[in-house]
């Protein structure tokens, strides 16, 4: 008897170990469902971390669907807020990095990328054959690369930034964003055009706005358009009120978008049929919104206004080849004539004009971040005077313009401007304090009673 119950106890000790060593069951007993958890710390690595939503039907006997965010600041709270309601509806799990961001090498990027797969695969339930990714800007090129290299990648909805396609359609379904004044809009434009020649199922959402997140009900829209996917290939079953729900909604807003008689809004109602046509066609019955569709394209003003974006688009593409070419060899004045007709047309009455206007900007702007930051790495102060000085005409509200030149005049002998230029960044926004310490350009500031009360 007494070796029998020692059986009995040694069986019992081994099966308790063996549930309580299931990271899956211990990470849970330690986070929360349905909350955002701001920080989750990969094992090994306390430094690489990502913020987590688990819905409420969370449970690790079963596999969920993930989405992998990544935001160009390493900002993972921001697009875990943007996502959580959604992801709640359809019980998604939402990863976002806290590491992953712009100016990274590609080592760090590899390493940081490693870390968050490995660590969330290990701790959490989900689903490895439907990853989906999104990001925004830098972050949507991370979230793009990522599932170009991975297996089980099924979606990636990108915001602001895409990908350069490899002549072929890519494995997975693209969602393409971008607001109507962001400098990356034409960019979206033309990959869009470029993956519907190669037959890709993919889709582009335009919304208002400006080089930022997309609202938060573009992002449920996009899953919801990823759910449907899902039933057509047969992972999932059909859901007859997902797919009835997105064509109502969609039907309803082409309807209202086409009574108000405005010539924009035509062209966001032939958008949206466009795409749900795209999504439920072998699904339901389209005919209402194949008729609305129909009546919509025999109007003459929706013609003449995709003639005038098409045109605008072909100017735009050149207007950036010219300023691109102007950065080695035009002068103070050039520039103070084009940026103020930009500001002129960035005012006009006419929509699609202002929008390029404010994208051209934009693309003047951003051109200028990355060239000034070139040349600031490889100590080239003649270059990074004249992009920083662009820089700053284009983009007088831009915190980083502003690092810049303190980067610029802290190493031209130059301390005192240097530090109200980091003043004036960090009045329009710059909250980075571990950039402000530990940046080897910014050495030379160190020690200046001024700079260290900035720090403090």
């Amino acid at each position: 008897m007494k070796k029998q119950h020692l059986y009995l106890l040694a069986l019992t000790i081994i099966i308790s170990c063996s549930k309580a060593s299931n990271p899956k069951e211990l990470f849970l007993k330690h986070y929360q469902k349905g909350s955002i958890i701001e920080k989750v710390e990969c094992k090994g690595s306390s430094d690489q971390t990502y913020c987590l939503y688990m819905p409420s039907g969370y449970d690790i006997t079963k596999s969920l669907p993930v989405i992998y965010a990544f935001d160009p600041h390493g900002d993972g709270h921001l697009p875990v807020a943007l996502l959580k309601d959604i992801a709640e509806k359809y019980n998604y799990v939402i990863i976002g990095s806290n590491n992953c961001r712009n100016g990274l090498s590609s080592d760090d990027l590899n390493y940081s990328l490693s870390q968050l797969l490995n660590d969330t695969k290990n701790k959490l339930a989900i689903d490895t054959n439907r990853i989906f990714l999104t990001g925004f800007s830098g972050g949507a090129r991370i979230a793009c690369a990522l599932a170009q290299s991975i297996a089980g990648a099924k979606g990636v909805i990108a915001c602001s930034a895409g990908f350069q396609p490899l002549n072929a359609a890519p494995p997975f379904t693209f969602i393409g964003i971008s607001s109507s004044g962001d400098m990356n809009y034409l960019e979206m434009k033309k990959l869009d055009n470029t993956l519907q020649k190669f037959n890709a199922d993919n889709y582009f959402m335009l919304f208002e706005g400006k080089h930022e997140w997309c609202p938060k009900f573009v992002l449920e829209e996009a899953i919801t358009m990823l759910e449907i996917k899902a039933m057509n290939d047969k992972t999932i079953a059909v859901n007859k009120s997902v797919v009835d729900g997105y064509l109502t909604n969609n039907l309803l807003k082409a309807k209202q978008l086409k009574e108000s008689n405005q010539t924009d809004s035509l062209y966001k109602a032939y958008n949206i049929l466009k795409r749900t046509i795209k999504s439920i066609d072998k699904l339901t019955d389209i005919a209402k919104l194949k008729t609305l569709l129909t009546e919509i394209e025999q109007k003459p003003d929706l013609q003449r206004y995709i003639n005038e974006l098409n045109a605008l688009e072909i100017y735009e593409s050149m207007k950036q080849q010219e300023f691109m070419a102007a950065f080695e060899n035009k002068q103070d004045l050039w520039w103070n004539a084009e940026l103020k007709r930009l500001d002129t047309d960035a005012n006009d009455k006419n929509g699609l004009k202002s929008n390029q206007a404010k994208r051209l900007k934009g693309y003047i702007s951003l051109s200028c971040y990355s060239y000034s930051n070139r040349a600031l790495q490889t100590q080239n102060w003649k270059y990074a005077a004249l992009f920083t000085h662009i820089y700053q005409k284009v983009d007088p509200e831009n915190p980083d313009c502003y690092y810049a030149l303190a980067s610029l005049y802290a190493n031209t002998n130059q301390k005192e401007k240097a530090v109200v230029s980091l003043q004036s960044a960090i009045k329009l926004g710059f909250s980075n304090k571990n950039k402000l310490q530990n940046d080897p350009i910014l050495n030379p500031l160190h020690g200046m009673p001024e700079f260290e009360k900035l720090l403090n």
